[in-house]
């Protein structure tokens, strides 16, 4: 038959699991991992707490539990977005609370081949025209990413205007920032410069 001895052995069984759970949270390396392994903890954690009547850590748990586990539906579903993300189709919203806004007349070169390459683009209105390898881009692109990857950081092409042009625009830390806060932003950037490496025509500086 159990005794309170029994039953006061199973209760430090339980804190020792959720502490080492804890522990491993700590060292995961991924958000799910690291949340599911902290969301056992607190079930084990407000278990073992209940029984023992330490109720200070059992609201603690109680209160972090449904956090956790609203974090790894929110990665799950970031996942799940990352899975299906067009290479095209760059939102500006994106770049909005980062970017700052310039103009170009037809005509106007925005940067020539060689030059340091300090700011990413984005076309809002207009076309622009690498001159080197022939190609016009149009409302909607995304370019300037390859200078910040290269051994250099300098433009490949020489931009020029065809038409009134419109554009946002953010520097390198900038570009850091907006990487590790906006994972889709993240991923997306990663597609295409895995294109425009693999198509050498649709190469964009």
């Amino acid at each position: 038959m159990p005794t309170w001895k029994n039953f006061n052995d199973i209760l430090q069984y339980l804190g020792w699991i959720a502490m080492a759970l804890t522990l491993c949270s700590t060292f995961s390396r991924t958000i799910i991992r690291l949340r599911l392994l902290a969301a056992y903890s607190n079930v084990l954690a407000i278990i073992s707490s209940i029984a023992a009547g330490f109720w200070p850590n059992a609201v603690q748990n109680a209160i972090q539990l449904p956090l956790n586990i609203h974090r790894i539906r929110e990665a799950r579903r970031q996942v799940e977005k990352l899975k299906v993300a067009p290479v095209t189709g760059v939102h500006s919203s994106w770049l909005y609370p980062h970017a700052r806004e310039s103009t170009l007349s037809a005509g106007q070169v925005l940067f020539r081949k060689g030059d340091p390459g300090d700011r990413l683009y984005y076309l809002e209105s207009g076309s622009i025209l690498f001159d080197e390898i022939n190609v016009e881009i149009h409302p909607g692109t995304l370019f300037g990413e390859i200078a910040f990857f290269t051994r250099d950081g300098r433009r490949t092409q020489t931009a020029i205007a065809t038409s009134e042009c419109k554009l946002l625009s953010i520097d390198g830390d900038q570009l850091k920032q907006l990487y590790f806060q906006n994972p889709e932003f993240g991923w997306h950037l990663i597609q295409l410069i895995a294109q425009r490496l693999t198509a050498p025509t649709e190469r964009v500086p």
